[in-house]
């Protein structure tokens, strides 16, 4: 309880919030080197603030799920939010590693004023694999957090 209200609403805001904004800027970041750039304290915040928000709404749905009581809706919600921390964990995966790449390359840029030769294999296989991480932790993510989202307000407002 905090100031006299169930945590879990409280916490479930914040995923709802931080978890497609993060895969929206980790999805940007991942298409746009000059953003990325600039964004990646930001993004990498938000990231972390829905990685921990998480399973702390989770925890506090099973506390207020024993106050309130068993139901095949709350069940379901239930369910369905447990699917949502895989795909967080792999949003915010991607987001470190675009925002290490950008902070690195942002200091290879500094201290090289012209790039010679043609940029590596691998390079380029982290920037696919870390473009890949970003769209399905975003995408997925986000559908998850929705998901859970609709089945914990029929628990509420279904009679």
């Amino acid at each position: 309880m905090f100031f006299g209200l169930p945590l879990h609403p409280l916490v479930v805001h914040a995923v709802v919030v931080c978890v497609p904004l993060a895969a929206l800027g980790t999805i940007l970041m991942a298409f746009w080197p000059a953003a990325a750039r600039r964004l990646w304290p930001a993004v990498l915040f938000v990231a972390t603030i829905a990685l921990a928000a998480v399973p702390l709404s989770t925890s506090s749905g099973e506390t207020l799920e024993e106050k309130v009581g068993e139901s095949a809706l709350v069940e379901a919600h239930a369910e369905q939010s447990e699917q949502v921390l895989p795909f967080v964990i792999v949003l915010w995966l991607a987001t470190l590693g675009i925002s290490l790449r950008a902070r690195l390359m942002g200091h290879s840029a500094r201290s090289r004023t012209e790039r010679t030769g043609p940029r590596s294999r691998w390079h380029a296989v982290t920037v696919v694999a870390l473009a890949a991480l970003a769209l399905i932790g975003g995408v997925v993510g986000t559908i998850e957090v929705v998901r859970a989202g609709h089945s914990g307000a029929q628990a509420v407002w279904t009679k």
